[in-house]
């Protein structure tokens, strides 16, 4: 009697850990079993689907699939199985089996595979193999606040990764004020405020103490992971011939989601997520108009620069309205640590032009500095914040510089030589600018061949390496040095500007010591300790070359 007694204490306390809900494993379901599932399609209330079993695949080494047919009302309206009805919950008497989770596509949308409860509480599997043409319900990300442009470049973007998105319309919508529940909406976003990036999805199972479970398999798969947990609003459920799909609202963030595994998502209500906050101020200057874009994203170093890329974009695109050429510039800051805690700062301003195509050129310095930052190989960097401001102009804002006359030919160690550079800008009359370049104090005599060209351009470059293959220099002078983190920061900080006129020593000239810590194309890009810049208000091309003697 006394074991009895407690043994029904032991699964009194078991189901009161687990929110109080008994569990069906998989050994005891049947073909023919009827059940019941719970979604939102409207709102936030919880509307009941039927449920049939239709059998068990898989084994225990492998892991379990529950095949299903659903059916109903419900059912009948939504089209079938859509995406955002991951991990709405089945139970078959009153016991929790699972989670709605795989459908396949082109299909009877009536069939689907359930991710037992068992392998969700887990949530340390390794992934459990399922059926080829079987894929996840609901991974598509529904993506708030972008504009058409901005929403196919973010489609771009997020095809490397596997990834897709929907326009969900505006950003910001509210969401349900009620707790969250087995059968309530919920989002998983990566990026949340003026934009949104996210999934919707169904709560599985929650517990009183705010850990909750959803989906029924991955968001992304990242395991460990940082996610947003979001209160949602469903708008409705629109019935399509590929797979119908759940609209709705992905709300303001309640929690984070701190495991994506095969079997689904968990995290806790109440704890939100490490963020990097980005700010984003657009002004067309060709206009008059100003905009500003202000988003939080989850700190993942592989989603981040993708991200970034396409927030940056969204926002030039919405200020300028229109796709094409133009010149623009643009200044970013981007803010950290390294491991050791000391203070990362990239503070860098550039200019751009493009004929056609401007939104996807304009932030290609940014996007290299935050992919550089959080993928690179030494350390990891943990960002404080981005910001970036933008001036864009449908102008032409570009020179051409055709020719370099200095005034003296035979010039003394450390003598300052004034240099006459024509230039000529775009449909516009030459004029003549005078710079000045200071001879090495320590060069030893005789010819001194110097590059005089604009930032913007690469034919010195081309050139040069053309001159060593045929030449048969090799492009490496010396060994490469392993470079800090520091040095990068220092060298973005430092790198040539499209709106400078630099006056360097012809790399050709250059002596394997005099090179930086870089060799070959990295070595030519940051020039000699003798280069020296002098910025315009506009971009500068071209190039040519003179020749000095020194005494």
């Amino acid at each position: 009697m006394f074991l009895r007694c407690f043994f029904i204490f032991l699964l009194c306390i078991s189901q009161l850990a687990w929110a109080n809900v008994p569990l069906m494993p998989v050994k005891d379901l049947r073909p023919g079993m009827q059940g019941v599932g719970k979604t939102v399609i409207q709102g936030d209330t919880i509307e009941d689907f039927d449920v049939e079993i239709l059998g068990v695949s898989g084994t225990e080494t492998s892991g379990y699939s529950i095949f299903v047919r659903l059916y109903g009302p419900l059912i009948e309206k939504t089209g079938g199985v859509a995406q955002g009805m991951s991990g709405s919950p089945v139970y078959v008497d009153g016991r929790l089996v699972g989670a709605v989770a795989f459908g396949k596509t082109f299909n009877d949308p009536h069939y689907c595979f359930l991710t037992p409860i068992s392998n969700m509480l887990q949530l340390l599997d390794e992934p459990v193999q399922r059926p080829q043409s079987w894929i996840p319900q609901g991974t598509s990300l529904l993506a708030g606040g972008f504009t058409s442009y901005g929403l196919e470049y973010l489609q771009e973007k997020l095809a490397p990764l596997g990834l897709q998105a929907a326009d969900a319309g505006s950003a910001g919508g509210e969401g349900s004020k009620k707790a969250l529940e087995p059968g309530s909406a919920v989002g998983a976003a990566i990026m949340q405020g003026d934009l949104t990036l996210g999934a919707l999805g169904t709560v599985t199972w929650a517990d009183d103490k705010g850990k909750v479970l959803a989906f029924g398999h991955p968001f992304m798969q990242r395991g460990d992971s940082n996610f947003f947990m979001n209160n949602a609003w469903v708008l409705g459920c629109v019935p399509n011939m590929q797979s119908s799909y759940k609209v709705g609202n992905i709300g303001n963030a309640i929690g984070t989601f701190t495991q994506d595994r095969a079997s689904g998502i968990g995290g806790v209500v109440g704890k939100l997520p490490e963020v990097i906050p980005l700010h984003v101020a657009c002004s067309d200057l060709s206009r008059g108009i100003n905009n500003s874009t202000r988003v939080q994203l989850i700190d993942d170093e592989q989603l981040i620069p993708a991200i970034v890329d396409s927030a940056v974009v969204n926002s030039i695109s919405r200020t300028v309205d229109r796709n094409g050429g133009g010149t623009a510039k643009m200044h970013f800051v981007i803010t950290g640590t390294d491991s050791q805690g000391k203070l990362l700062k990239i503070d860098r301003e550039n200019m751009y032009y493009s004929n056609q195509g401007l939104l996807k050129n304009v932030n290609l310095e940014l996007v290299e500095a935050v992919n550089v930052l959080m993928q690179n190989k030494l350390e990891k960097v943990n960002l404080y914040g981005i910001t970036v401001e933008t001036e864009v102009s449908e102008a032409v804002q570009v020179a051409e510089i055709t020719s370099a006359v200095p005034k003296l030919r035979k010039v003394k160690p450390g003598a300052k030589v004034p240099i006459t550079v024509t230039m000529k800008p775009y449909r516009g009359q030459e004029f003549t600018e005078t710079v000045n370049f200071i001879v090495p104090k320590d060069h030893p005599g005789g010819r001194l061949q110097l590059n005089v060209r604009g930032g913007s351009s690469m034919a010195w470059i081309i050139n040069t390496l053309r001159k060593q293959k045929e030449e048969g220099l090799p492009a490496a002078q010396k060994q490469e040095q392993t470079r800090s983190l520091e040095d990068f920061v220092k060298s973005v900080n430092n790198a040539d500007k499209n709106n400078e006129l630099i006056i360097d020593i012809a790399a050709m000239g250059i002596k394997p010591m005099e090179m930086q810590n870089d060799a070959g194309l990295a070595g030519l890009l940051q020039g000699s300790p003798f280069k020296q810049k002098y910025p315009f208000d506009f971009i500068l091309d071209g190039e040519c070359e003179l020749v000095l003697e020194v005494e």
